[in-house]
């Protein structure tokens, strides 16, 4: 995972800055500050070794592939199990 951090600051890198994070959503908010603050406490380095339970849950929450790959095992046993066994459809003109 890389930040990105300007090499220049000025205004229009300040309004655009938040674009880069996930603190403008609600969801995954507290995952990155959770994790920054663990890379702020050991430093970016080590950080990468010990936050990995962080990092897991950031990622986790940004890109749901868990909770995608859970629902679609889901649908496809319901489907698996809801399959109805129907007879064969009688031959064309037999009334």
């Amino acid at each position: 995972m890389s930040f990105l951090s300007p090499f220049f600051r000025n205004p229009i890198t300040d309004l655009t800055g938040p674009l880069m994070s996930a603190q403008t959503g609600l969801r995954c908010a507290d995952f990155e500050m959770k994790l920054m603050n663990c890379y702020e406490a050991y430093g970016y380095p080590k950080g990468m070794e010990i936050c990995q339970a962080y990092y897991d849950d950031f990622k986790e929450c940004c890109t749901r592939d868990k909770q995608m790959s859970r629902v679609q095992a889901i649908q496809s046993e319901r489907e698996r199990q809801a399959k109805p066994e129907y007879e064969k459809p009688p031959v064309m003109h037999t009334f």
